[in-house]
C-alpha cells in the first residue's frame, strides 16, 4: 500500500505539568495517515502521559493536539467514536466474561446491533485464540489474555486510529510475534493509523514507519523506519 501523505495526527508544542513539575516539554511531531508510529523512552520518560494526551484522556497544560484536523475541545465525541485506546489502567470488568465484556463496549459503538455484535466478537477472539475461553470471567485470565481481550475492545468498532500503550506488555514470543503480524496487516488492509508505547525495540524495527525517542519529557530522537537500522535506538533512551 503507498503511504499517505497526509497528516492524521499534529502534536504542536505540548507541555504537561503537574504541580512545578513537567512531565512534557514542548512536543511537537506530526504522525502521517495509514502508519505505524512508535513512541519510545525510559520508563519516566513522559511516553504514558502523552498518549493520554494524545487520545484525549489527559488535556496539555500548553500546545494542542489536532486528530483529523479537529481538536478535542470542539469535536470531542466524533474523534473519540473513531479510536481505540488501551492504557496502563484495565478497562474490563473482572467478574464479567469475555463475551459479556465485550458485548458491552460493542453495544456502546454498534447501536445493539446484536448479530453484527456477535459475529465481530467471534471474528476477534478467534483471531487472537481466545474462542475457547469466551464463556470464563476475566478475573481468571493470565496478564497475555487479559491483554488481547482489551485489544478486542478496543477494535470492535472498527476504528481509523488506536492508541496503544505498552500493547506487548505480558505477551509471550508467540503471541507477540502474532501481534506484530496482526498490526501490519490491520495497516495494510484496513486504513488504520496505529500510536504506540513499548519497551520492545525489535518491534519498532518491525513494524514502525516512525518513532520518537522521550528522553526527561522532551524529544530526544526522531528516527524514520528507513534509519531504524542505522540507529542504535537504545542509545537515546
Amino acid at each position: 500500500m503507498v503511504k499517505s501523505n497526509r497528516d492524521i495526527i499534529e502534536c504542536n508544542n505540548v507541555s504537561k505539568q503537574f504541580g512545578y513539575f513537567f512531565a512534557l516539554k514542548k512536543i511537537s511531531f506530526n504522525v502521517r495517515e495509514h502508519t505505524i508510529f512508535g513512541i519510545a523512552g525510559a520508563n519516566g520518560a513522559g511516553k504514558t502521559t502523552l498518549i493520554k494526551i494524545l487520545c484525549g484522556l489527559l488535556k496539555p497544560t500548553f500546545g494542542n493536539i489536532l486528530v483529523s484536523g479537529m481538536n478535542y475541545e470542539e469535536n470531542s465525541n466524533i474523534i473519540k467514536q473513531n479510536i481505540g485506546i488501551t492504557t496502563d489502567e484495565s478497562f474490563l470488568f473482572e467478574e464479567l466474561t469475555i463475551f459479556e465484556n465485550l458485548k458491552y463496549y460493542a453495544n456502546l459503538h454498534l447501536n445493539f446491533e446484536k448479530k453484527k455484535i456477535k459475529t465481530r466478537i467471534d471474528q476477534l477472539c478467534k483471531k487472537f485464540t481466545l474462542t475457547d475461553w469466551i464463556d470464563e470471567p476475566v478475573r481468571i485470565l493470565s496478564h497475555g489474555m487479559k491483554q488481547k481481550v482489551e485489544l478486542i475492545r478496543v477494535l470492535i468498532h472498527q476504528p481509523s486510529i488506536l492508541f496503544l500503550d505498552e500493547p506487548f506488555s505480558g505477551l509471550d514470543y508467540n503471541a507477540t510475534t502474532m501481534l506484530i503480524n496482526f498490526f501490519n496487516e490491520l495497516k495494510e488492509n484496513n486504513n488504520i493509523s496505529i500510536i504506540l508505547t513499548t519497551h520492545k525495540i525489535d518491534v519498532f524495527q518491525q513494524i514502525c514507519d516512525d518513532l520518537i525517542i522521550l528522553k526527561r519529557g522532551k524529544i530526544n530522537k526522531i528516527i524514520a523506519s528507513e534509519e531504524f537500522n542505522e540507529t542504535h535506538i537504545k542509545s537515546y533512551f
